[in-house]
């Protein structure tokens, strides 16, 4: 999401692990995005299939490993610069996440109420309109350090997480390059979470 148009999730009475996922796709996939509705919505669910499914059945095991990817892993992946092509939007990252879900997975009805689930789709709508504006504020801020520091591989790096939370990967990979080319490395880099 850019932040120029806003989000219109569809109406739902019930809520599957595909259409929870089609709207976080609409909304935008970001850390931050994914921290809240992973742990307002799916750590429910998770913990919910493990009890009623067992530890082992394939919904339990994709709903740890859905909620391993939106408590942390989508942001792991982000500061670490394994998302740095302009095709690794937030959307190809969730489609990773679930790439080789079986079926049943993905067609698992949640048990959380649809007015639950769509009240917490809501809010991070709306913080994800007010992250929209505070990385727009930050991204200038930077601009304005690389005027006066242009070879500081940190900075061409946290200008890259800026525009890919902002949407715009194709700059992002550009500000990527631009940090590897003069020394970034993930190893010595200053960034621990965004």
């Amino acid at each position: 999401m850019s932040g120029k148009k806003s989000v219109k999730l569809t109406n739902r009475d019930k809520y599957t692990v595909k259409f929870l996922v089609t709207d976080l796709k609409k909304i935008g996939c970001t850390p931050r995005v994914l921290d809240t509705v992973g742990r307002e919505v799916v750590y429910f669910e998770w913990s919910q299939a493990q009890e009623l499914l067992g530890e082992d059945h394939p919904v339990t095991t994709n709903l740890a490993s859905l909620l391993e990817f939106m408590r942390g892993g989508c942001e792991k992946l982000l500061i670490e610069g394994a998302l740095w092509r302009a095709a690794d939007t937030s959307n190809a990252a969730i489609n990773q996440a679930i790439k080789g879900a079986p079926k049943e997975f993905l067609s698992y009805e949640l048990l959380r109420s649809a007015s639950h689930i769509r009240f917490v789709l809501d809010s991070v709508i709306r913080e994800r309109s007010n992250e929209m504006k505070e990385y727009k504020r930050m991204e200038r801020g930077v601009r304005q350090e690389l005027k006066s520091d242009p070879d500081n591989p940190e900075l061409w790096n946290k200008m890259r997480l800026l525009l890919w939370i902002l949407g715009r990967y194709k700059e992002s990979s550009e500000a990527f390059q631009k940090a590897k080319k003069l020394g970034w490395d993930k190893s010595t880099s200053h960034f621990v979470a965004l």
